[in-house]
């Protein structure tokens, strides 16, 4: 893929959205139980449809590009493993930053961490960052865990934001909320 550096922040977004629907997207007669509990006929796989290099790069570049349209500075990227994992690590190549991964539960060795990667602490500035959110609950798991960490959160920024229900949170928690694509994007049934 070559330099996607200077495509626009838009731009980028409208190619990531043919990408998702191309490599990410299912459509099925029966529903499909989501990791929210919830069911939808419409099934999206971002690390699916991120897996290719080049198709992670260009996630990444967005993410990146969108960001620096909105003018948020951050020291830092990530969100809970598995879901932040392979684009914060993209974004902390492209971008010069770091990143950290939130495990579900602290390690019952070593050092025990719940936090891998950068050391979050005052000084840090993090985007808490999620491949897809239906609830937000995960996204907002991982805001948790960085905030404890004396962090600052610059945004919460996902690739896909399935429904309504995490940008009210982040907005009841003052927090800046940026989706790349939302599902009006793909044309699907938001969920509840």
């Amino acid at each position: 893929m070559s330099d996607l550096s200077d495509i626009s922040a838009a731009e980028l977004r409208a190619v990531l959205l043919e990408v998702v629907r191309l490599r990410g997207y299912t459509r099925a007669a029966e529903p499909f139980t989501l990791s929210s509990g919830g069911t939808s006929l419409d099934y999206v796989d971002m690390r699916r449809a991120v897996a290719n290099g080049a198709d992670l790069a260009l996630a990444a570049e967005a993410v990146l590009a969108t960001l620096a349209e909105s003018e948020v500075e951050f020291s830092t990227i990530g969100g809970m493993t598995m879901g932040a994992d392979p684009v914060a690590h993209a974004v902390a190549m492209l971008g010069d930053k770091s990143w950290y991964s939130v495990r579900k539960a602290e390690k019952d060795h070593g050092a025990k961490n719940r936090v891998e990667g950068a050391h979050l602490s005052k000084g840090a500035t993090a985007v808490v960052f999620e491949d897809t959110v239906s609830t937000g609950r995960s996204v907002l798991e991982a805001l948790d865990v960085v905030l404890e960490s004396g962090a600052t959160v610059a945004a919460a920024v996902t690739l896909l934001d399935r429904g309504e229900a995490a940008r009210a949170s982040f907005a009841e928690r003052s927090v800046r909320y940026i989706p790349l694509l939302t599902y009006e994007d793909l044309g699907i049934v938001p969920l509840k």
